[in-house]
């Protein structure tokens, strides 16, 4: 047993770097407990695009892809970063490409596991930095934000708290629901420990609010908006529904021509998304914990990144949204740990979790309302960084963050920042600046656009 003690510790170099086996053991499950929101989050998301699956098997499909990405990144690239199914990426799949573009589920599926052969093969070739290095930095943080925006305007709409106005777009929901204050109080509680830097800020406020909400039911307290949780329908142990495994590649029929400049616009946006989310955690995790060890950020994370690569196209054949880095991961790190056996941890919990669907299956969006605002709040936090002082940079920085939740498009709100950057630096006499990789984005930006405006 002290043998093969011995050989874990140098395979994950546990000793080497300051660690202990029961630090990221601890690591792994505070990493675990504080993403876990995505097993209850993900399946609510992309149920309306995924008519005729259960949430089981969206469920089990969100549990196994973390299984395997986070043994991807613990066992080939020994880094202590978690991944699942990422958010935004999963928001972009159900309400842009599927229910937006009109893409079946399986198509959706397909453009994700595309996107990820392409984030794949730029990752292992090398141009994943000379991308990276080509796109303004202002536009990558807007990205992110504009994200988070859709990400909080959508959670505020599906819980009641905003909803259709007449004669506006939105207008404040009835606070007379017993659903509505009941997300309202997830969304306080959340970020009231959030504020006081708990790591355990999601998870406890869902099983508070999960708790209030069952009580609430067995009262006879009821919701117009359907919030409240239903006590009667929880079953503790579940066999792991797998019907949406391999789905991906039923999704590989022919594309009608009708729809070709949404599939190459939702493709294209998908993986920017995807390498921007990716590079910035790991980038992030890497440089706050000096784990490089004098390397260069390119080669120290040149595995992490082939592992993360490798995870986008675990996601789609599993049956879900793009697998990817979660910056929850820093909750593990700061309690010590420090190498992928952390990583390997959650995969194991993730396993167990995989048995229990019929839990998760009670929580409402009222539930995972302070889950999504937070994730929202937090990729936005970066809005401050945008280059404001330059108008074509702020005005192109503006439209990718508003036109994602005003126009419910990620695509649209990336292809109307980038044509906002690329045409504005030609008409002031920047085009020189630009980059060739944004001047070629920009003109299939431009085509979808136009494309688009034929056929409809």
């Amino acid at each position: 047993m002290a043998g093969f003690a011995e050989r874990i510790d140098r395979y994950f170099g546990i000793s080497e770097r300051g660690s202990s086996f029961s630090t990221e053991l601890k690591g792994g499950l505070i990493t675990f407990l504080s993403m876990s929101y995505i097993l209850a989050v993900n399946p609510l998301i992309l149920s309306p695009s995924a008519s005729g699956y259960s949430f089981d098997e969206i469920f089990t499909a969100t549990a196994l892809a973390a299984v395997i990405s986070c043994l991807l990144m613990g066992l080939y690239a020994r880094f202590p970063v978690a991944l699942a199914p990422g958010m935004g990426l999963n928001a972009f799949l159900s309400y842009t490409i599927c229910q937006s573009m009109g893409f079946t589920f399986e198509q959706g599926l397909m453009i994700v596991f595309l996107s990820g052969v392409i984030f794949f093969l730029v990752t292992v070739t090398g141009l994943r930095k000379n991308m990276l290095e080509s796109i303004p930095s202002s536009l990558k943080i807007a990205i992110s934000a504009g994200i988070g925006f859709f990400i909080a305007l959508l959670n505020l709409y599906n819980t009641g708290l905003l909803v259709h106005g007449d004669g506006t777009a939105l207008k404040i929901g009835d606070f007379s629901d017993p659903g509505v204050l009941l997300a309202l109080f997830c969304i306080i509680t959340t970020l009231n420990f959030w504020y006081h830097k708990k790591w355990y800020a999601i998870p406890l406020s869902m099983a508070i609010t999960w708790i209030i909400g069952v009580a609430l039911f067995y009262a006879g307290v009821t919701s117009d908006v359907g919030t409240i949780p239903r006590g009667d329908s929880i079953s503790a142990i579940t066999i792991p529904d797998l019907g949406l495994f391999g789905k991906v590649f039923t999704g590989f029929d022919m594309i009608p021509s009708g729809m070709m400049a949404a599939f190459v616009g939702a493709l294209v946006s998908m993986f920017i998304v995807d390498m921007f989310d990716t590079t910035g955690t790991l980038l992030t995790v890497t440089r706050e914990t000096n784990l490089s060890e004098g390397k260069s950020d390119a080669e120290f994370l040149h595995r992490p990144m082939i592992a993360d690569a490798s995870a986008s196209l675990c996601g789609a054949v599993c049956g879900t949204s793009t697998t990817t880095s979660y910056i929850e991961s820093f909750t593990g790190i700061e309690t010590g740990a420090r190498t992928g056996l952390m990583a390997v941890f959650v995969a194991l919990l993730f396993a167990v979790a995989l048995v229990f669907s019929g839990i998760f299956s009670t929580l409402t969006s009222a539930c995972t309302a302070g889950a999504l605002c937070l994730v929202g709040l937090l990729m936005m936090k970066n809005i401050k960084d945008i280059e404001w002082a330059d108008p074509v940079t702020s005005i192109a920085s503006l439209i990718t963050v508003f036109m994602m939740g005003l126009a419910g498009s990620i695509t649209e709100g990336i292809a109307l920042g980038f044509l906002a950057y690329t045409i504005g630096s030609a008409v002031v006499g920047r085009g020189r600046e630009v980059s060739r990789t944004m001047w070629v984005l920009a003109v299939i930006f431009m085509l979808y656009f136009a494309i688009n405006a034929l056929l409809y």
